[in-house]
C-alpha cells in the first residue's frame, strides 16, 4: 500500500472515531489490517480496532482483537500490542489475566532491563489489588 494512501486511511479512521462515526472507522481500520502494510503496521490498526470496541462498550470485541493484534506482533521484536492488553484486562478489573500477561512478556526475547522491572511491578500491584475485597 502507498505511504500516503495508508496515512490519509488512518486519518480518515481517526476523523470518524472523533465524530462518533465508530463503525465507519472501523471498516478502514479492517481494511488496514488486510492489506499489504508491514505486519506492526497491521497489528496497530488492529489495536486501534479493539480501542474503538472498548469505546463503543464492547470489551468482549475489544479483547478479541486485542488477541488478534497480539497475534500479529508475535511475528515481530515488539511487545508494545501484547503490553497493552495487559493493561487493558487491568483496566477491566482481570487481574489474573493482566498477571499472565505480563508474566509472559517476562520471557520475551527483546524486554528490556526497565520493561522488565516495570512488568514486575505491575505484577506486584495486580496481586495487591486481586487481594483486596
Amino acid at each position: 500500500m502507498d505511504k500516503q494512501l495508508y496515512e490519509n486511511l488512518a486519518s480518515r479512521a481517526s476523523d470518524l472515531v472523533v465524530a462518533g462515526k465508530r463503525d465507519e472507522a472501523i471498516r478502514i481500520l479492517e481494511e488496514l489490517v488486510h492489506s499489504d502494510l508491514p505486519v506492526f503496521d497491521r497489528a496497530i490498526m488492529c489495536m486501534n480496532i479493539a480501542v474503538v470496541n472498548d469505546q463503543m462498550g464492547d470489551s468482549a470485541k475489544a479483547l478479541e482483537n486485542y488477541a488478534r493484534a497480539v497475534d500479529m506482533e508475535r511475528e515481530t521484536d515488539s511487545y508494545f500490542i501484547a503490553q497493552s492488553r495487559a493493561a487493558y484486562y487491568s483496566k477491566l478489573g482481570l487481574y489474573d489475566e493482566s498477571i499472565r500477561c505480563y508474566d509472559a512478556l517476562l520471557s520475551h526475547a527483546a524486554l528490556t532491563p526497565e520493561s522488565r522491572d516495570m512488568f514486575l511491578k505491575n505484577i506486584e500491584t495486580l496481586k495487591e489489588l486481586g487481594l483486596q475485597p
